[in-house]
């Protein structure tokens, strides 16, 4: 991280902090945000972030989608999360009820930020929680009381679908995403315990609903992903955003699906999962949650054009991701990479010199880790993409 940067963080959260561990009572506008822990499972800690303001941009401070349009830098993102208050209290994931639960799952319904009163029990500790599945959180605070001091706005549909009881939950969040609803949305509806069969609803710790949508989203765009004919040539896409560089192969054949993740490039480590047109049946312990994001990128960009074919996705995290904003940067890059113009090569061999070109990671160490590429140069039919 340049000088700069550290000290422009460290004038921000200075500011914030002078704020925050001054306040007891508040009014705020949560973006809408609510949170659900995992520790201590089934009584984990749950809440309401907001900052300890009025604000009519209070959405900026969780908003993956947009921070990845406008190309937010980390710490912008960080000073944006510096100024949200974690007011929380412990709530049993088996058993949704109470006041607070009801307010914040209120908020999660919300399309836009929606102003709440906050009572905490004592001030906020300024401090974060960083971990590679969701964006910082920080400032907790035990929470007393909230209370909505505006109606939320809820689109039709998720009134419709929330009020449901008959619908499972993985069917509900499909219906969602068919709606256009964002992904990082539907992520807190679920989370916050508002979809499935009545008997069947309860509180999901937000680090396990982000890989459970993704991958119950992806799978839902294979079924017909799957019936569509191979893409006719090889082609290569790449994005990089907050240190982290993406080359996304995309090669003829039927289905089948990778990432291979690198890390540490002074002496690179490396982690992949891989996935056949059959699927996978146990969890892709190598990338966790990377794996699924990633294949939901992979699989709208698929459904998009109406073909199918194998996807390798090569993630290279540099020093500039000095600290974990969450697997939705994943997501958005390699979205973002796939609606550019590819580029189109005759062989494998020269996709992967191409790619070599703009990483750190020795290509080979690549080509030696990624099962998919094995499996394409042993398929006869594709030989011909390998020639030298």
């Amino acid at each position: 991280m340049r000088i700069k940067d550290y000290l422009e963080i460290l004038q921000r959260m200075q500011h914030w902090q002078k704020i925050i561990e001054n306040v007891k009572e508040f009014s705020g506008s949560s973006p809408p945000s609510v949170f659900v822990g995992h520790f201590n499972y089934p009584k984990v800690f749950m809440g309401i972030l907001s900052p300890p303001e009025i604000k009519s941009d209070a959405d900026l401070h969780d908003f993956p989608e947009r921070w990845y349009q406008e190309k937010t830098p980390i710490n912008q993102i960080l000073s944006l999360r510096g100024g949200l208050i974690y007011s929380r209290f412990t709530g049993n994931v088996k058993e949704p009820k109470g006041r607070l639960i009801e307010v914040s799952q209120e908020l999660a319904m919300s399309n836009k930020p929606t102003n709440v009163e906050i009572e905490l029990l004592k001030k906020p500790r300024f401090k974060f929680f960083f971990d590679s599945f969701h964006q910082p959180i920080g400032n907790p605070a035990p929470l007393v009381k909230a209370r909505l001091i505006e109606n939320p706005s809820i689109e039709k549909k998720v009134d419709y679908l929330v009020g449901d009881f008959d619908i499972k939950a993985n069917n509900a969040a499909t219906e969602l995403y068919k709606e256009g609803i964002p992904v990082s949305r539907i992520q807190k509806i679920f989370s916050a315990g508002l979809l499935g069969l009545k008997i069947q609803r309860r509180l999901v710790p937000t680090r396990w609903s982000i890989t459970a949508l993704d991958d119950s989203l992806s799978k839902f765009n294979l079924i017909k992903v799957k019936t569509y004919p191979e893409i006719d040539e090889i082609q290569l896409f790449h994005d990089e955003y907050i240190g982290n560089h993406y080359e996304v192969l995309l090669i003829p054949s039927q289905y089948q699906y990778e990432l291979v993740e690198a890390w540490r490039l002074n002496n690179p480590i490396l982690g992949s999962d891989y996935e056949s047109f059959f699927g996978r049946k146990g969890y892709a312990n190598g990338t966790a949650g990377a794996f699924y994001t990633g294949r939901l990128a992979v699989t709208e960009h698929f459904e998009k054009i109406k073909r199918q074919g194998a996807a390798l996705i090569v993630r290279e995290i540099r020093e500039d991701y000095y600290a974990a904003m969450g697997i939705w940067q994943m997501r958005e890059s390699v979205r973002g990479a796939l609606t550019n113009k590819p580029e189109v090569f005759p062989t494998v061999k020269e996709a992967l010199q191409k790619i070599s070109s703009r990483l750190i990671t020795p290509i080979q160490k690549i080509v030696n880790e990624s099962e998919l590429l094995k499996n394409l140069n042993e398929q006869k039919k594709l030989t011909k993409f390998f020639r030298t």
